[in-house]
């Protein structure tokens, strides 16, 4: 790639990732409000987890959150203690806790997914399909350069690489 492209593609990237913030920031603004649970980020990042595994143990979530199960075992007592979260012997191994979802985290999400769909209702469905389709496409194509880049080497090897000759 030429310098002069390079410039370019770093100007668009900067445009589209201002757009990108400033977009979520309205709609954040928006709609945060109708989700009156306060979270911190690991305590988000948790229940997310818990979300998609439906039922993981507290030593699987440390690795997947790359802290310590300790740190771990005291986000699920507080989210536990506000019945977000539940803790259960596993059946298959009941020497294993496994964490899952509580009632009030199942509401917590069903929540989440109507306010969700009342944004693609609001502002997505204003583009055509097939824009959202290319947009799909193109974020995909970029998440697994993302992904290639970022399990293959380290960034600062990458970074070096890229700034040599």
């Amino acid at each position: 790639m030429k310098n002069n492209d390079g410039d370019k593609l770093f100007e668009l990237v900067t445009e589209i990732n201002e757009m990108h913030y400033e977009m979520n920031k309205i709609i954040i603004k928006e709609y945060q409000s109708l989700l009156d649970d306060d979270f911190s980020n690991n305590q988000m990042i948790l229940m997310d987890i818990v979300k998609k595994f439906k039922a993981i143990s507290i030593g699987e979530i440390a690795q997947l959150m790359k802290i310590t199960s300790s740190a771990v075992g005291q986000i699920v007592t507080k989210l536990e203690n506000e019945n977000y979260l539940m803790r259960m012997i596993n059946p298959k191994n009941r020497r294993e806790i496994l964490v899952q979802l509580a009632d009030k985290g199942f509401r917590y999400y069903e929540k989440e997914e109507k306010i969700n769909r009342e944004i693609v209702n609001r502002f997505y469905s204003e583009m055509e399909l097939s824009e959202m389709e290319e947009l799909k496409k193109i974020l995909t194509k970029l998440s697994k350069i993302v992904e290639k880049k970022c399990t293959n080497q380290n960034w600062e090897e990458t970074n070096l690489d890229q700034h040599k000759g």
